[in-house]
């Protein structure tokens, strides 16, 4: 355990230096920052000073000229502490705002290297939380630790001066001060216990906050709200609970140094009265110290509170930068041959492959795709497909065998073979932007020319082209202002103008009605003059052009060929093709008789949905 606390504290500092190494790149606004906390710090010293003096000159000399003098240099320092302050605000807004712009970048640039498995298990509410509040505390913490330090170092000055008045004023608040400082070491101890914990349940609202949002459609038609709010409810009620817990503890810890202090400040007094009753201590003195007094006996609290804020700045900073520690959540591992260019040919030489242990999705799998080619991979639901083009986009490396790319083995490849690759899932996401912003994400030079030939090529154009802003029309968060079918045309047209060499569309055509379905297999088609092409299929009727056909079943292929080969020598393929094809037949006859009898059909891939405006 306690070789635990100490690795734990070691990671806790490392990532507290790694924060402050961003501070190197502002030195100038670093410079100005702390210039002005020690220009307060002083101010802060002789201010007390000036008006223990005005006490004393009304009080024992009675020399009210010279405490105007006091009081006015009083004023001066007090208006001289504004202006410096007002000075300081603008110096460290900048450098707070430039530091957690440039660690935010680093952390979002390197959380998308964490490995798919890893975000999925984490969940985005982690994210979202340790970008945003872990990262505000963080900021916070460092300028609150920089006023400490400064406060803490006036405070010494305290100290020092109050020794030279009256040694054993001094010795009795240097014993204040450990005690005040042994109640602080229990509350950041507590501290230290109970924050990660209330930290940890905060993601998880804030994850299932996120995806009830995402999935607000799902919500809805399935009459999930109730349970919905329910389950918030009960990870809020928990969330509470801790974080309760945890206020009362340090509240009740902060209300104990309050008494120590109440009684210590008696206790001070009385000692004053006795040593003045002795001839020990003259009454100006009395004045000066007991105008010190204050400041002197807090610091203990600016010591327990600088102790406190190292703490937290080491939770937020652990807990930030631990998405880009590879030992915590593992990240995709990339070589360093770049291929500049890449012909489209791929080979899996005995690969398998498994997310969890015992489990494998796939088991010794061995196919060649030649540059050019239009291939697919069929089956049931969970048989590998998708498994298979994850690999192939290199969003996991396999278990045991070995991919090849141009004769080059995957593992060894740089991170910039994602330029390569472009896949359109089932259910794909759009960004809340434009139309023309969102093709501007895979290719910034993007021309309305290219943006619009494209569109062609997916069947989008002409209900892009109705819409009130064209391509200015915003689409939604996840284009939740489409319907399924154009979201996916537009998705198919954004994947085209990437310009890879691969690309693979994953149940890409399954939200379109026969027509589009039909338009769009036939650009397809189109493309393997110069792409190879990559279709994961549901309905075989899609692919009954392909060059090759795979045939996967439980993880293993169990034969391939033309659609004409498997339909006469493969017999489940037969039977699914024979299946699907009825079903069809069926469908088609079904809508026949409803509109021959004058109702009108509407599909959810047929529907047209205006893009409103705001």
């Amino acid at each position: 355990m306690k070789d635990f606390e100490e690795k734990k504290s070691i990671k806790g500092f490392h990532n507290l230096k790694k924060y402050l190494c961003y501070f190197k790149n502002y030195k100038w606004l670093c410079i100005g920052f702390w210039a002005s906390l020690l220009v307060t710090g002083v101010i802060g010293f002789f201010a007390p000073l000036a008006l223990g003096n005005v006490i004393s000159s009304m009080t024992v000399t009675q020399d009210f000229t010279m405490a105007v003098t006091f009081a006015l240099i009083y004023a001066g320092l007090q208006s001289a502490d504004q202006l410096v302050y007002m000075a300081r605000v603008p110096l460290f807004k900048k450098l707070e705002n430039y530091v957690k712009r440039d660690v935010k970048m680093d952390i979002i640039r390197d959380s998308f290297n964490i490995n798919i498995g890893e975000f999925e298990k984490l969940g985005n509410g982690a994210f979202i939380t340790r970008l945003t509040n872990d990262l505000n505390s963080l900021a916070n913490s460092f300028k609150s630790i920089s006023e400490t330090i400064v406060n803490f170092m006036s405070r010494i000055g305290f100290i020092v001066f109050v020794f030279i008045t009256n040694v054993w004023l001094g010795l009795f608040l240097l014993t204040f001060i450990i005690i005040r400082y042994l109640v602080y070491q229990v509350r950041i101890h507590y501290f230290a216990i109970m924050k990660p914990g209330v930290l940890k349940k905060s993601e998880y609202i804030n994850s299932m906050i996120g995806e009830s949002i995402r999935g607000i459609k799902d919500i809805k038609t399935l009459g999930l709200s109730s349970n919905i709010i329910g389950h918030v409810n009960e990870l809020q009620e928990d969330f509470m609970k801790a974080d309760n817990k945890e206020w009362y503890v340090g509240s009740a810890l902060l209300m104990l140094a309050n008494f120590v202090s109440i009684i210590c400040n008696f206790l001070f007094i009385v000692l004053c009265i006795y040593l003045i009753g002795l001839g020990r201590l003259d009454l100006t003195i009395f004045y000066s110290v007991y105008v010190y007094k204050n400041s002197v006996m807090e610091f203990a609290v600016h010591l327990g509170n600088l102790q406190d804020y190292f703490k937290e700045i080491e939770v937020n900073a652990f807990r930030v930068f631990q998405l880009a520690n590879n030992e915590t959540y593992l990240h995709d591992q990339f070589g360093n041959v770049s291929l500049p260019v890449f012909n489209g040919n791929i080979e899996f030489q005995n690969v398998s492959f498994q997310y969890e242990e015992g489990e494998k999705i796939l088991d010794d799998v061995s196919f060649k795709i030649s540059s050019n080619q239009h291939i697919a991979f069929v089956g049931e639901s969970g048989c590998g497909k998708s498994t298979i083009v994850a690999l192939i986009c290199k969003l996991y490396d396999p278990t045991d065998g070995v991919i090849l790319f141009d004769n080059t083995n995957s593992r060894t490849l740089s991170q910039d073979f994602g330029k390569h690759v472009a896949m359109v899932n089932q259910a794909p996401y759009l960004f809340n932007l434009t139309i023309r912003e969102n093709m501007q994400l895979v290719n910034s030079r993007v021309t309305d020319e290219e943006i619009f030939q494209a569109l062609k090529f997916a069947n989008a154009y002409e209900f892009v082209k109705d819409l009130p802003l064209g391509l200015d029309s915003f689409l939604g968060e996840g284009g939740t202002r489409l319907s399924g079918g154009q979201k996916q045309r537009i998705c198919i047209a954004r994947a085209l103008l990437k310009n890879s060499k691969v690309i693979i569309f994953d149940e890409a055509t399954s939200a379109l009605d026969n027509i589009s379905q039909e338009y769009v297999m036939e650009s397809i088609e189109e493309l393997k003059t110069d792409k190879t092409i990559i279709t994961i299929a549901h309905r075989l009727s899609t692919i009954e052009n392909c060059d090759v056909i795979y045939f996967i079943d439980q993880g293993k292929i169990i034969d391939y060929g033309t659609h004409e080969y498997l339909l006469k020598n493969n017999k489940k393929y037969s039977t699914l093709y024979n299946k699907q094809k009825k079903e069809d037949k069926e469908q088609a006859q079904k809508q026949e008789k409803l509109l021959s009898g004058g109702e009108a059909v509407v599909t959810n891939s047929s529907t047209v949905n205006l893009l409103h405006e705001n």
